[in-house]
């Protein structure tokens, strides 16, 4: 590790970084970019083992390159606005870290790589240099090696002399030459037209440096030598842009660029919530930790055998719990236990017994009298009712506080936020506990979010009786009708047999064949074959209908059919999980199967809900909320007349459109009304004048004007949709009437459409996120009630703003009754809340 120095080409490893990754944040703030560069630099560091480390860094302005040819780099792309902010951030860690950090106005890191490590090899030093520019490459000899980065962030390749060569065929010396010849198409460096790569090295194996090849090119024969001599001014400046210098004037601080004490910036790490970067940094040889950031080992008690003497120490304080797959470990405060698995896994101690999950499980839980702390609280019912284990009350759940916390996490899992054991549990329980307090939705978690994970796990344990007679019928109905369509197709467009299904194909055939008018390319290049420019084309060609046609069909018998049957179990019941955490506005999202996205608009897809009935003896109840997001808009935005359309139990879309199209009710056309149905739910959503016109099929101008008249008629919805902006820009988050709070980071975006979708967000978060709030609370409550009257009726699907329930035939009128109530009044709004509620033997018959 002597002697050895790491020097970053940083403006490298930031963009590398950036697009590498996807999106990440911390409260608001881009961090993608930062992640993968200290992951990048901290794998080096292990790897090479420096003893000191610098970063350099581009300045913003122009450099003496862009003096001496003006077109230099004039082909970059402006900075990423996500990636923009992360230059500071990086440099904040950097400085915290203890790693040395250089620029110099007039030169790019570059030269500042070239003049550390050529002043450093002068001394006797070896140097490392990470960057993924090949310009490096030059640099290299016996005391300079180039880390290259290759392959996003994963992999860095050290390259030594004899190594460049091999891989390049030219030596480092002749980088430069070969620069010259071949140009530059990253930095717009010129170079000869039509002299590429291995045109350049085969040149100079012949001549050895680029000079003498201009020098004999009148001896060159053919285009290549006209190309040599009509450029050779551009072969000489394009070599000159190329040439790293290594002479800038800029100080060496070795004392400053030490290694050992990059452990001082974890406080830094933690406030950009880089949890990975801080479990590699403590990971490391010869990194010192400060003492205060070194929190004290856990003492784990081994309880193996011994749980009488072992609970006995325990208080009646919630107690934490975590299941390993080496061990079950529980924490209350200072007191840690564990216990050792022995199936088939390598004991992280020495127990007297091994035991399985199982029988650990059945030894520890009936001493457990306190209220557990949890990760993911709904999955351990399920652990233990597979065991038939009697499940405790959870006092927290710190996978739905951390989802409250923060609901734009691209993971819940435990590892992202503590250590993987009851005291990691433990301590984020009670940093969460906090932070909730200070967010003020403590009401909202205890309420409604903790409760609502027992009510899951019990709707996921009932599942949903399925008629799979029904699903195979209509499966045998749907193939019949995927092959008549597909074979109508192929002969209606007549151009041979294709591949029906690959949009490549098909695009190939309407657009390049048959000539029909192109609307958009995908990100593939080739024309789009999506559904809105099939619907554009239906009066093009007859056999536009029928694609439209064969693509619904196939997707009901590959997405809900074929899964259906593979999902139902002995009993013919279908069991779906339900997410909690899988929306930041806070909707529940339904997987294997999705039973939420079962088609209802169309007569094809509504056929699907007759295979799910009610078992023997019961009928379904279905309770579903009457245009839910309007009322709360209309309560949200205080205006006086949708408020009294709601509240006089008027059609809110008639009298819309009687408003904006200035006719009296009576008057009102159905096409009317269905623009004004179009506007009134595009509101809620923030809609610009593009969406509407393209959702009611006029212009954008006219859609504009359609905008502007409703909002000069709905002016209290206008100024909500203001007030619900400055908020955001204000606060930096949405908020539902519930406290539910929705991060906007995009609002710090200097890209206007990330903003402008932020500016949506800000108006629609209150509005939707509210209508989940409400549907979990009557969730929750419902449950709750049919509980306490211990009725055999059971609620087995959410679905949006619907409720279904499962009920004995005796219990139907009063739980209809119960379901319509829970429901319509489980918030009180300034409007009437309304459920409509039917029943059926078949969920088709509820609608």
């Amino acid at each position: 590790m002597a002697n050895k120095c790491l020097i970053v080409d940083g403006n490298s490893l930031m963009y590398r970084a950036f697009f590498a990754l996807p999106p990440m944040d911390a409260g608001g703030v881009p961090t993608n970019a930062v992640h993968g560069f200290l992951l990048m630099l901290l794998k080096a560091v292990e790897e090479y083992k420096p003893e000191y480390c610098v970063v350099a860094f581009d300045e913003k302005a122009p450099t003496f390159r862009h003096s001496m040819y003006e077109d230099y780099k004039a082909n970059r792309p402006k900075t990423p606005d996500e990636l923009a902010p992360q230059f500071d951030i990086i440099k904040e860690l950097l400085s915290s870290m203890n790693i040395g950090i250089v620029s110099l106005m007039g030169y790019e890191a570059d030269d500042l790589l070239g003049t550390i490590s050529s002043r450093l090899s002068k001394k006797g030093y070896k140097s490392g240099l990470l960057t993924g520019d090949r310009d490096a490459l030059q640099l290299v000899n016996e005391n300079v090696s180039l880390l290259f980065t290759k392959k996003g962030i994963s992999e860095i390749i050290p390259y030594t002399p004899d190594k460049v060569e091999e891989d390049y065929g030219v030596s480092p010396a002749q980088v430069t030459d070969w620069k010259g010849l071949m140009g530059d198409s990253s930095d717009n460096i010129p170079g000869i037209p039509g002299v590429g790569e291995k045109t350049a090295v085969k040149l100079l194996k012949q001549y050895g440096t680029m000079e003498n090849v201009l020098s004999d090119a009148d001896n060159i024969k053919g285009k290549l030598g006209e190309r040599i001599r009509d450029n050779m001014d551009k072969a000489r400046i394009s070599k000159v842009l190329a040439t790293i210098h290594t002479d800038v004037p800029i100080d060496i601080e070795l004392d400053n660029w030490k290694t050992d004490n990059m452990g001082a910036g974890i406080d830094t790490l933690k406030k950009y919530r880089l949890n990975s970067i801080i479990n590699r940094l403590q990971s490391l040889e010869g990194v010192e930790i400060p003492k205060e950031a070194i929190e004290k080992p856990i003492e784990w008690q081994d309880i193996s055998g011994n749980y009488e003497k072992a609970f006995s120490k325990l208080n009646d304080t919630p107690i934490a719990i975590h299941i390993g797959e080496e061990y079950i470990s529980l924490s209350q405060g200072d007191i840690n236990l564990r216990i050792a698995l022995a199936s088939g896994q390598i004991s992280l101690f020495e127990s007297a017994q091994g035991v399985t999950l199982s029988e650990a499980l059945a030894n520890i839980m009936p001493h457990i009298k306190q209220e557990l702390i949890l990760h993911d609280s709904k999955a351990f019912y399920h652990m233990l009712n597979m065991r038939q284990i009697i499940i405790p009350k959870t006092h927290w759940d710190t996978k739905l506080s951390a989802y409250l916390i923060n609901p734009q996490e691209k993971s819940y899992a435990l590892g992202a936020f503590a250590e993987e054991n009851s005291a990691g549990i433990y301590k984020l329980y009670i940093k969460h506990k906090q932070e909730l307090e200070s967010l003020s939705m403590t009401k909202l978690y205890t309420d409604i979010e903790l409760p609502l994970a027992n009510v899951l796990f019990d709707m996921e344990l009932a599942g949903f009786k399925v008629d799979t007679d029904v699903l195979k019928e209509l499966g045998k109905e749907y193939s019949y009708d995927s092959d008549r369509l597909s074979e109508e197709i192929i002969t209606s467009l007549g151009v041979g047999e294709f591949n029906l299904n690959s949009p490549k194909q098909l695009s190939e055939v309407l657009f390049e064949k048959l000539k029909l008018p192109a609307r958009k390319k995908t990100s593939g290049g080739t024309y789009s074959t999506d559904a809105a420019t099939l619907e554009s084309l239906i009066d093009y060609h007859p056999a536009i209908r029928n694609i439209l046609k064969y693509r619904q069909v196939s997707k009901l018998s590959g997405t809900y059919i074929e899964p259906m049957l593979k999902n139902v179990d002995s009993k013919n019941r279908i069991h779906t999980t339900f997410d909690q955490t899988a929306t930041a506005t806070g909707r529940i999202s339904s997987n294997d199967p999705n039973l939420q996205t079962i088609p209802v608009r169309t007569e094809l897809g509504r056929e699907i809900r007759k295979a799910f009935i009610a078992k023997e003896g019961h009928v379904l109840i279905d309770g579903d909320y009457s245009q839910i997001e309007l009322r709360i808009l209309a309560h949200m935005s205080g205006d006086e007349n949708m408020r009294q359309a709601f509240i006089n139990g008027e059609d809110i879309h008639t009298q819309t459109a009687s408003r904006v199209y200035g006719v009296p009710l009576q008057d009102v056309t159905s096409d009317m009304r269905s623009s004004s149905k179009a506007i009134n739910f595009g509101i809620v959503y923030g809609i610009s004048d593009f969406g509407l016109a393209q959702n009611i099929g006029t212009t954008r101008k006219q859609a504009a004007e359609f905008i502007e008249s409703y909002l000069s008629h709905y002016t209290g919805v206008r100024d909500f949709m203001e007030n619900a902006k400055k908020f955001g820009y204000d606060n930096g988050y949405a908020v539902t009437l519930y406290g539910r709070r929705r991060p906007l980071p995009e609002l710090k975006s200097r890209n206007y459409h990330t903003r402008s979708f932020g500016e949506r967000v800000a108006i629609n978060t209150p509005i939707q996120g509210t209508a989940a709030d409400i549907i979990k609370a009557a969730m929750v409550k419902v449950a709750s009630e049919l509980k306490r009257l211990k009725k055999g009726a059971r609620l087995i699907l959410q679905v949006h703003d619907e409720l279904l329930i499962e009920c004995p035939i005796e219990e139907e009128k009063e739980v209809t009754e119960l379901l319509k109530s829970c429901m319509e009044n489980i918030i009180e709004l300034s409007v009437p809340l309304i459920c409509d509620v039917n029943t059926g033997k078949s969920w088709y018959e509820t609608k």
